[in-house]
C-alpha cells in the first residue's frame, strides 16, 4: 500500500511540476513585457545606426565605381525587412495596447502575453543582425569590360579576311601557340580584324581581352599599365620585372 502512494505521490508531483513551469513562463513574459519591448526599441535604434553605417559605406564604394559584395546586399535587404515590417508590427500593437490602457480599457493578458513574446524574439533576430555587420570588405573593383562586344563597324567576311580569321581563331585555340601575329601594309583592316577576332573570343575561348597600344619607342611601363587598367589590377610591385611577374 505505502509502495501505491508514493508511486501515486511522483506521479501527482510530475504532474503539478509540469503544469506550473509553463504557467512561470508565461507570467515571466507578461511581467517582462515592457522591459522586453524596451530592449526591442534599443536594439532595433542600434541596427538603424548600423545600417546606416554600412550604406554610407556602399554609397562612397558606387560613386567610386565599385561592387557591392553580395553579403552586404543581403544583409541591408534583410535589416530593412526586419525594421520596416516585423519590428514595426510589434511597434504597433504595444500602442494599440497603450491606447487601450488610456481610454480605460486594459489589455488582456493574452494580448501582453503575445506582444511580450513576440519583443523578446524580435529584440534576438535584432541582435543577431547588429553582430553580423561585421564585413572583411564591403566592396570591390570590378574588373573593365575592355574590348566592346558588339559587331565592329566596317567589317566585312571577304572570301580572304575569312580564311586569315579563321586561321587566327585555329591558334588562338592551340596551347602550345602563345603568340600570334598580324601584318600587312598600313590601312589594309588589320586592327579591324583583330577586334573582330577578341570580339568573337571573348567569353568563348578567353574570359577578358585587352587592348594595349605599342608605339614604335617602345615604353614597357605604360603596356603594363595599360594592361592592369583593363582587368581592374593595382601593381602593388614597383619594377617592371615585377609588375610583369603579377600580370
Amino acid at each position: 500500500m505505502e509502495i501505491v502512494i508514493a508511486i501515486v505521490g511522483s506521479i501527482v508531483a510530475k504532474a503539478v511540476e509540469y503544469t506550473i513551469s509553463p504557467i512561470k513562463n508565461h507570467v515571466k513574459y507578461l511581467s517582462n513585457h515592457q522591459k522586453n519591448v524596451e530592449t526591442l526599441k534599443n536594439r532595433a535604434n542600434r541596427l538603424k545606426d548600423a545600417r546606416d553605417g554600412v550604406q554610407h559605406c556602399v554609397d562612397a564604394a558606387k560613386r567610386n565605381g565599385e561592387e557591392i559584395e553580395g553579403d552586404v546586399d543581403k544583409w541591408l535587404s534583410a535589416v530593412d525587412k526586419k525594421i520596416l515590417e516585423q519590428v514595426e508590427e510589434v511597434m504597433q500593437d504595444e500602442e494599440k495596447a497603450k491606447k487601450k490602457f488610456f481610454i480605460g480599457l486594459c489589455p488582456n493578458f493574452r494580448t501582453l502575453y503575445k506582444l511580450s513574446l513576440k519583443a523578446e524574439e524580435e529584440a534576438k533576430a535584432v541582435a543577431e543582425l547588429i553582430e553580423h555587420r561585421k564585413f572583411a570588405r564591403v566592396s570591390y573593383r570590378a574588373a573593365p569590360q575592355g574590348i566592346v562586344v558588339a559587331p565592329v563597324k566596317g567589317y566585312q567576311e571577304f572570301e580572304s579576311r575569312t580564311s586569315i580569321l579563321n586561321r587566327i581563331m585555329e591558334a588562338l585555340k592551340d596551347d602550345s601557340v602563345s603568340v600570334v601575329g598580324v601584318h600587312g601594309m598600313g590601312g589594309i583592316g588589320k586592327t579591324t580584324l583583330v577586334k573582330e577576332i577578341a570580339r568573337k573570343v571573348k567569353g568563348k575561348l578567353f574570359d577578358s581581352v585587352v587592348i594595349a597600344t605599342v608605339t614604335q619607342a617602345i615604353d614597357i611601363e605604360k603596356i603594363q599599365n595599360q594592361i592592369a587598367d583593363f582587368l581592374g589590377l593595382k601593381f602593388e610591385e614597383q619594377s617592371m620585372v615585377g609588375k610583369a611577374v603579377r600580370l
